[in-house]
């Protein structure tokens, strides 16, 4: 499953939406500044370098390589980051720019882009990171036996020019202004191809020492690094997948960095004297399998709408940590709309049961076995019953949920996704009715017409009013019922300096190269 998110350029950034004026240094990696939530750099001091950065991650990975699509999840960024510079950065508020491109420029109909190069820039074994890398890195993940998930981005590229040194042509199949947000991730961390299970080499501030996959891997200081030198002499990354056991290692010293997605922790994280850079980075929704009886029926969508308090849902069950989602253009987005979501009102659900003729609806719910996602589902059970609804829990893991989602063999499900981040990206995976990720199999002339329209546009005036009616849609016709944006993000200890403020950004990525640990 795609759970991954690319983000749009910026109005100030898209005079013709050419990216070349915002630029990226290298704190576009990191962020600056600190901000209510986010205990960061006002309170740093000095930087140091020297010393071993040692950070927890959250979930296994099979192998160093961008194609690996566990790599480029938000969580995993953090060790991405050190090996493989981005063509593109996310920025804050939706906004994307160039970091290893210098610009990357469309023409009139953004059917064409042109992506300059940085010069000067080599892979960690000295050979030149150019135009035809970058040519030969595209190519190699578009090919299915790469099995990344940015293969079905790649598809949208009808053909690859290299044109100069240091500058690569890309036509589209179709117009697509938007396209620059597709290098923020696989795409754009340019790779040398990896030789059998060694890693794939990039261009980094850090090169590999030693790896287990699924346990463990040691970075050192790349010293041949274009950019500016890493602080740390030496990363440490274990794989911690329990977050009660990888929160206790950051209170105990083993670990000074983690990944928490984990609503008590981030509240207790004061308390315990650890500092925070946190986002939301990441939406609770509820999906509808609308090609199966009785949710093919609007009626009965809008009923489950109806029926939830999401105010009620965020403090219960993400303790004030969160906020309420209302629909799929996210607070942080450049495109942000009021979406009309309605309010809260059981008495409009019932008589919505009535008027489709399941006054006593009944469904099965399917949810991970997480415990938030498990107290979620419960506090929605509650809120439908006193509706008069009656759901019923099934508990999958997660092999087992996300064949039921891509199999479309559900009723009703729990999904939380990063998806929303970019809402260019979210609004055409997720309801588009030729997409591979549209979980609901929901079809809606309207919706697929503001939505071609917005995407194809370079004004970003006439893109918003479209992505606003597309918005309206999905939310009048309920495919899916928005729950909460959700805080999350890096806890880290008091030793650790160089911790960005990430309360703007809709992706969290994040350079350990930017981070140190004070002695």
């Amino acid at each position: 499953m795609k759970r991954h998110t690319h983000l749009l350029v910026a109005a100030a950034c898209t005079a013709a939406l050419t990216l070349t004026a915002c630029s990226a240094s290298d704190d576009a990696l990191s962020g600056t500044g600190a901000a209510a939530g986010n205990t960061g750099a006002a309170a740093d001091g000095p930087t140091v370098d020297g010393g071993t950065l040692k950070i927890g991650l959250d979930r296994p990975f099979a192998k160093l390589d961008p194609a690996d699509g566990t790599l480029i999840q938000m969580p995993m960024m953090v060790l991405a980051n050190a090996l493989y510079d981005p063509l593109m950065v996310n920025g804050d508020n939706g906004t994307v720019q160039p970091y290893l491109a210098k610009s990357f420029t469309p023409n009139a109909d953004a059917t064409v882009w042109t992506l300059d190069l940085r010069e000067g820039v080599t892979f960690s074994d000295g050979k030149p990171l150019d135009a035809q890398a970058v040519a030969d890195h595209v190519t190699r993940l578009a090919k299915p036996e790469s099995k990344c998930a940015c293969a079905l981005d790649a598809a949208a590229i009808g053909s690859t020019t290299v044109t100069g040194p240091t500058t690569v042509a890309f036509t589209l199949k179709a117009p697509d202004a938007a396209f620059p947000n597709l290098f923020t991730r696989s795409l754009g961390y340019v790779s040398e191809a990896p030789s059998g299970d060694s890693p794939a080499v990039g261009s980094g501030p850090y090169t590999v020492e030693s790896v287990q996959p699924g346990v463990s891997v040691t970075l050192t200081r790349n010293p041949a690094y274009w950019g500016a030198k890493g602080h740390a002499d030496k990363l440490v990354y274990r794989v911690l997948p329990d977050a009660d056991s990888r929160y206790q290692s950051l209170r105990s010293g083993d670990t000074d960095l983690i990944w928490t997605e984990t609503p008590s922790q981030l509240k207790q994280a004061a308390a315990d004297g650890l500092r925070t850079a946190t986002g939301p980075g990441s939406t609770s929704t509820v999906l509808f399998n609308t090609k199966a009886a009785p949710f093919d029926d609007v009626r009965v969508r809008r009923a489950v709408q109806y029926a939830i308090n999401r105010k009620a849902l965020e403090k219960v069950v993400f303790l004030g940590q969160g906020s309420v989602a209302d629909g799929p253009i996210g607070s942080r987005s450049p495109y942000r709309t009021a979406a009309g979501y309605p309010a809260h009102d059981p008495a409009k659900s019932r008589a919505l049961l009535a008027e489709a003729g399941h006054p006593d609806l009944a469904f099965e719910y399917l949810v991970d076995s997480r415990p938030e996602a498990q107290q979620r589902a419960t506090v929605l059970q509650q809120m439908l019953g006193e509706a008069g609804i009656r759901m019923t829990v099934k508990p999958l893991d997660n092999a087992g949920l996300g064949t039921a989602m891509l199999q479309r063999k559900f009723q009703v499900m729990d999904f939380i996704t990063s998806m929303f981040g970019d809402t260019d990206t979210a609004l055409s995976s997720l309801y588009l009715p030729n997409s591979p990720y549209n979980f609901m199999s929901w079809s809606d002339p309207e919706a697929q017409k503001a939505i071609t329209e917005g995407r194809a546009s370079t004004d970003p005036a006439k893109r918003s009013a479209a992505y606003g009616q597309a918005a309206a849609r999905v939310v009048g016709e309920a495919p899916m019922v928005f729950l909460t944006e959700n805080t999350v993000g890096f806890l880290g200890t008091a030793k650790v300096g160089g911790l960005p403020d990430l309360s703007r950004r809709t992706v969290l990525n994040v350079s350990p190269a930017t981070l140190w640990v004070k002695r």
